[in-house]
């Protein structure tokens, strides 16, 4: 497929399917590692005048992730590509922009992409080959959320470093699909993302809206159970059923889940649905009639909202399963993420994007990074492309994205 330019090489939607194809182009499933596309990240940004701070760590399988803190500042505070981690803010320039992605996607195990190339009626086989048809850029990514990055890439190279009177950041994520784990490990362990914290600049989270404005969202949190028997032949007494034990645990969770429902004390009419979204499953792993199961495993997971977080829930789950010998372990996802519709950035972003803010049900990094005040989340492309087996982007929002993105630099950075 040719290059569709849209105006002209320099064109917003030309820039960023350029750089949306090369992102597409790295295969990072949140398994894999994404230091690939990090370094060609960073790259990018230096070539754009950002100071660069690459941040690594080891996931729960051992595999080397990356986080990427990029800084373009003010013409005359550029000194090299690194980011002092000393350097402090200068309080003359307070604000600025910030945009956060995250370079990790799901899994593209039953991809099928387009299936109309060349009238052929087959698909093209390979999530992480971009393709252009119809007015959409196909790849896994392209929706979430490397279109995201390529457009404000494409804004950033169109906004001047002689113009900027603030600071600009590009933040780039690992693990955001499994659990926000980059995004948790740069909270605790960069300073350059210290830095910015204390800049408490307007922050972008780019996932995509369709361009529409995003104030807040809920968190997500879960608990995993596990109860333990013997296995034995089902017609003697040799065996324990773990089944026995998480049973009443069960009842608690179904309890539970009717409560969130009905009780006015575990809803937010400020959300759709406003309710927690309380979800469990179970499984004990039988693979016949007459073996005792020894092993029974349950989850739970759910979305706090700014002013429930469900810890009482918790508390009631784990106190039921320690009485019947059926562990739990906890696992904090991330809070909610509440901007009051009426600070000013809200109000403004609402101005260039001319949507009007709204809350949304699902979680992103913006939910582990609390210590942000300003954060509005907003992206080319919409969520029901997302994680699809043929994921993709219109042209037009790219373009969109682009040109909002460029509007937002230059309102909060020059």
């Amino acid at each position: 497929m040719s290059l569709v330019t849209h105006g002209g090489p320099s064109s917003p939607a030309s820039d960023a399917i350029k750089y949306l194809r090369d992102l597409i182009a790295f295969p990072t499933v949140s398994s894999s590692s994404n230091v690939a596309i990090t370094d060609h990240v960073a790259t990018v940004l230096r070539q754009l005048g950002f100071a660069v701070t690459k941040s690594t760590y080891r996931d729960r399988a051992g595999v080397e992730k990356a986080n990427l803190v990029a800084i373009r500042r003010p013409t005359g505070q550029v000194t090299d590509n690194t980011v002092s981690p000393d350097a402090g803010p200068d309080q003359s320039l307070a604000g600025g922009l910030a945009y956060f992605c995250h370079t990790d996607v799901v899994p593209a195990q039953n991809w099928i992409g387009p299936t109309d190339l060349s009238g052929s009626g087959r698909p093209d086989a390979d999530p992480f080959h971009a393709v252009e048809s119809e007015g959409r850029i196909y790849g896994r990514g392209a929706c979430d959320m490397k279109g995201s990055l390529a457009a404000m890439l494409a804004a950033a190279c169109r906004v001047s470093h002689e113009s900027q009177r603030r600071p600009i950041w590009i933040v780039c994520t690992a693990d955001e699909e499994v659990g926000f784990d980059g995004a948790k490990y740069l909270a605790d362990h960069c300073t350059a993302f210290a830095e910015l914290v204390r800049y408490d600049p307007v922050s972008i989270i780019g996932e995509p809206t369709e361009l529409q404005v995003v104030h807040a969202h809920k968190g997500i949190r879960g608990i995993k159970l596990q109860a333990t028997g013997k296995a034995g032949h089902s017609a003697t007494d040799f065996g324990r059923n773990a089944n026995e034990s998480m049973v009443p645990v069960l009842q608690t969770l179904l309890e539970i889940c009717q409560r969130t429902r009905r009780e006015t004390t575990l809803l937010d009419d400020r959300f759709e649905p406003p309710v927690l979204s309380w979800n469990f499953g179970v499984s004990d792993h039988a693979r016949a009639i007459n073996i005792t199961p020894d092993r029974s495993d349950a989850w739970v997971s759910f979305r706090p909202m700014p002013n429930i977080d469900g810890q009482q829930l918790i508390d009631e789950v784990t106190e039921v399963a320690t009485q019947h010998g059926v562990s739990a372990e906890v696992i904090d996802g991330c809070a909610p993420m509440w901007t009051s519709p009426e600070t000013a950035a809200v109000k403004m972003m609402e101005t260039l994007s001319g949507s009007q803010a709204r809350t949304v049900s699902y979680a992103t990094d913006g939910g582990v990074w609390n210590q942000l005040n300003q954060r509005i989340v907003i992206g080319p492309g919409s969520i029901a492309q997302a994680h699809t087996v043929d994921e993709w982007i219109t042209i037009e929002q790219l373009e969109l994205g682009v040109r909002l993105y460029e509007r937002s630099l230059q309102q909060w950075a020059c």
